[in-house]
């Protein structure tokens, strides 16, 4: 059997059919992608959000970064006092947080991050159902129950705002790390995100039950009254 060697490079340069040159530029395409994606970096903001990006600049007053926004490569800043760390993409660290009373940064570093994980993990993990729940189900009752029609909508921020005061129970399962169990900081970073998500989600939830409760009186029990 003959061995028959194809002239890799004859097919591949120059390309000299669309079909070819197509097929180039889609190569170049995932090549450049690829290299920007292993060369981003991350920034930590003080609120546990992560953003993946390219950094273009570090100073005492802002962070400038080069990120993928609806296809397009966009250029934001972001003023330093809200990053805790930009990371880059050898995973060297460069933290901008301090500790100082007289700005108002009361943690230490090490304290510092243990309450972004806190937000981070409230944020991915944290389920306030019940309350959600209740809140569905007092706008829907007491909407029904009272016949409110304008005043129904006092519900959901009166609802919600209860719900800013009970103290926020970790989601089982939503701790990302057990030693982070019981830390103080922790759980403090856990229930300051958990408290937003809490107000946020029952204002939803007890609007929703005003109009359903809102459709229910008017759809089904007042025409069904005597004399309405």
């Amino acid at each position: 059997m003959t061995n028959v060697r194809v002239p890799v490079d004859r097919y591949l340069w120059p390309p000299t059919t669309m079909c070819d040159k197509r097929r180039f530029i889609l190569l170049l395409c995932i090549l450049c992608f690829g290299s920007l994606i292993n060369a981003q970096e991350m920034i930590q903001l003080m609120n546990g959000q992560v953003i993946p990006a390219k950094i273009l600049g570090q100073s005492s007053l802002e962070v400038r970064y080069q990120t993928l926004r609806k296809g397009k490569m966009k250029v934001r800043e972001i003023p330093t006092e809200e990053v805790f760390s930009v990371t880059d993409s050898l995973g060297r660290e460069r933290i901008w947080y301090f500790y100082d009373t007289a700005f108002g940064n009361d943690l230490s570093i090490d304290q510092m991050r243990w309450f972004i994980k806190g937000e981070q993990d409230a944020r991915a993990g944290y389920k306030p159902f019940w309350p959600m729940v209740g809140g569905f189900v007092v706008g829907a009752g007491v909407t029904i129950g009272l016949n409110l029609e304008v005043n129904s909508l006092f519900l959901p921020p009166l609802y919600s705002g209860v719900m800013a005061l009970p103290r926020v129970h970790v989601t089982k399962g939503s701790i990302t790390d057990p030693i982070m169990e019981g830390d103080e900081y922790y759980a403090t970073g856990y229930a300051k995100v958990g408290k937003t998500k809490r107000v946020v989600r029952t204002l939803i939830a007890t609007a929703a039950g005003v109009v359903a409760g809102l459709a229910v009186r008017q759809l089904i029990i007042n025409p069904n009254l005597e004399g309405y």
